[in-house]
């Protein structure tokens, strides 16, 4: 009884679909859209019944005919996938289709040719003549056999020429997308050195350090590393940085990778530096609407230990205690709600107190 009923609704939708396509359709302002809902509700219809006949009429054995038991049903579905699909895309393609695009022409030569009529009607056929419990009787295995092979076949290979112009657009769109993101990478580039080149000896030196970490361009890097170390006392104004109240994190960049001079200078404002760097953790911890694992990421913490082994590794002893209380900030109890978080940088600090621990 299901069989039939899917049989009758499957019938119903490929006719409106046939009628609905069948005269071109005004595609400007709102009779666009009422033309794109009717195409995909009677669409949908289509491939959800027939989806449906598939499954009752394999049930049933319905399809005993066209295979031996091993590949019947995978060649069964195969076969309503790609019947499907052609159908709905030739009813697409039959009045929107773009001369410019990248999908095969053939695909819009068969949809012009009432493509979504006569190859789902060679598929349908077999099926409704399926229908009885007995099997087809109407006509030659021979005729039945060649009917849905042959809808199965031009389908397969139309949901191939899709295929191929799916890869072809997103190749474009990669390629596309790859020219914007280099060109918004140069453009970038341009504007941070011509923002270094506008950088005076007498304005703030803060405003250099972000370009002279180590991921930026060599080129970038230089040029901010040749501003700050222009500036008469470059080391004095990074000490007064490290003894603010928020711009030490700053310094944690350029002392990643950039020596100093005079490294012993730095080991005390780097210890305070560290102190309020723990305080700030611990009260955000407990202030925090939400904790994330990658939340104290961005604190300059990677920085500072690697800035620790690269400029200070023999004075590792004189940081370790901060450290311990960077670590004991990071490990502060959370709100209940975010009990379960473990922030990623943790594992950074325990490393380096395992590496340095005497």
């Amino acid at each position: 009884m299901l069989a039939y009923l899917f049989a009758v609704l499957t019938t119903v939708f490929f006719i409106g679909l046939t009628l609905f396509t069948a005269s071109k359709p005004s595609l400007v302002g709102e009779n666009a859209m009422g033309y794109g809902l009717g195409l995909f509700f009677l669409g949908a219809g289509f491939v959800l019944t027939s989806l449906m006949l598939t499954i009752t009429l394999n049930v049933r054995g319905g399809f005993d005919w066209v295979a031996q038991a091993g590949t019947r049903t995978p060649l069964v579905f195969f076969a309503w996938l790609v019947v499907a699909l052609t159908t709905f895309f030739c009813a697409v393609f039959k009045w929107e289709w773009h001369n410019d695009t990248l999908y095969p022409a053939f695909l819009h030569g068969l949809a012009v040719r009432q493509g979504q009529f006569w190859i789902p009607l060679l598929w349908l056929i077999p099926c409704l003549l399926s229908l009885p419990v007995t099997g087809p009787s109407l006509i030659p295995l021979t005729v039945l056999k060649g009917s849905f092979w042959v809808a199965m076949g031009v389908s397969a290979i139309f949901s191939g020429g899709l295929l191929v112009g799916y890869f072809r657009e997103a190749a474009q769109s990669a390629e596309v997308e790859m020219a914007q993101r280099a060109e918004q990478e140069d453009r970038l580039h341009r504007e941070n050195l011509e923002t270094i080149a506008a950088q005076k000896v007498d304005d703030p030196i803060v405003n250099l350090l972000g370009y002279s970490s180590r991921y930026q361009p060599d080129d970038v890097k230089q040029a901010a590393l040749a501003k700050i170390k222009a500036h008469p006392n470059w080391e004095a104004e990074l000490i007064a940085l490290l003894d603010s109240d928020w711009r030490y994190k700053e310094v944690y960049y350029f002392l990643d990778g950039n020596p100093v001079e005079h490294p012993a200078q730095f080991v005390a404002p780097l210890n305070a530096s560290i102190g309020r760097l723990s305080d700030s953790i611990r009260a955000d911890i407990k202030d925090s609407n939400n904790l994330q694992h990658w939340s104290f990421d961005m604190y300059g913490i990677e920085q500072l230990l690697r800035a620790l082994d690269g400029q200070f590794l023999n004075r590792s002893a004189d940081f370790y205690p901060s450290i311990v209380k960077l670590q004991q900030a990071l490990n502060t109890p959370k709100p209940e709600r975010f009990k379960d978080v473990r922030f990623s940088i943790t594992g950074t600090v325990d490393q380096w107190l395992a590496k340095h621990k005497k």
